[in-house]
Parts: C-alpha cells; structure tokens; sequence
C-alpha cells in the first residue's frame, strides 16, 4: 500500500528583529496645541493653561533634559518660534533657564540688577543649549507677538521648574 503524503507545516518562530519591526511606536497624547519643543531629535507636544499672573497662555512640558543637547521651539510645520529672521526677536529667561540654557550666537544681557532674568537677541545663526544637569524638568514659555497685534512669534519667555 501506498503512503499517504503527508504535509508539514512549519511554524516560524519569530525573531527579535521582526518583533521589533512590530512594535507599535510610542507617540504623545495630542494635546491640540501647535507649539512643540524640540530637545536634540526628539519633538514633544506643549500642553497649556493661563498663566495665574499674567493672564495669558502659557505652554508646559514635563520630561528629561539631557545636557548638551540644543532646544528649540516649533509649530507642526516645522516654522521656529521665536521667528529667527526678523529684528528684536528673542528669548527671556528666567530663574534655573538663565543658569541651565546657554545662548549661542546671539546678544545676551542681564536684566535689572534686582531680577533674575536674561534677555537673548538672535538671529538667523542663534541656537539655545541645555547645560544643566541631565534630569527631569518642566519647562514653561509664553509666546508673545509685536504691539501691533500682528501674529508673528517675535519674543518667548523661558522658565523651569
């Protein structure tokens, strides 16, 4: 008699590399904003809220500041706020940001002799450095427009916890 022809079916086990291809990414909860805070290569979505003194939005973010590592700040589109181009446009920062971010190529000057703040000029070539410590903060920024009314980024002011 003949054999019947038997099948097998193999079963591939799967490998590290194809597991890993699967994983599904890890993205933020979208918190509706469109300013985002760029820490080396890693974006982060800003959350909101009225700042209690100022009245007035104020965007936060809790996580890992490593340091060395350059920041900036974006919209979804990829357009930097503050605007990098035009006249009197920068950065304030204050308390624990004067001390742990570093302005490079832009004008900096100190405030008033009673503050605790730094204001930071730039141009088209001025970037922000975190020199802190690596560790965990958050960061606080409100972004205010000219007198004119005209939406256009020109200053931010930079806090930490």
């Amino acid at each position: 008699m003949a054999k019947a022809a038997t099948k097998k079916t193999s079963v591939k086990k799967a490998t590290a590399a194809k597991v890993a291809k699967k994983a599904v990414e890890v993205v933020e909860p979208d918190t509706g904003e469109d300013l985002y805070i760029v820490i080396g290569r890693e974006r982060h979505q800003f959350a909101s809220q009225t700042n209690p003194f100022y009245a007035v939005k104020e965007y936060f973010w809790s996580g890992t500041f490593t340091s060395g590592l350059d920041i900036k700040f974006v919209h979804a589109d990829g357009k930097e706020v503050p605007t990098h181009q035009d006249r009197n446009c920068g950065y304030t920062l204050i308390g624990k940001a004067k001390s742990f971010i570093k302005a490079n190529k832009a004008l900096t000057t100190p405030g008033e002799a009673s503050d605790d703040q730094e204001y930071v000029y730039i141009n088209e070539h001025s970037t922000l450095t975190y020199v802190g410590e690596t560790g965990k903060h958050t960061l606080y920024v409100r972004v205010y427009d000219n007198l004119s009314g005209t939406d256009n980024d020109r200053w931010v002011v930079v806090y930490l916890d």
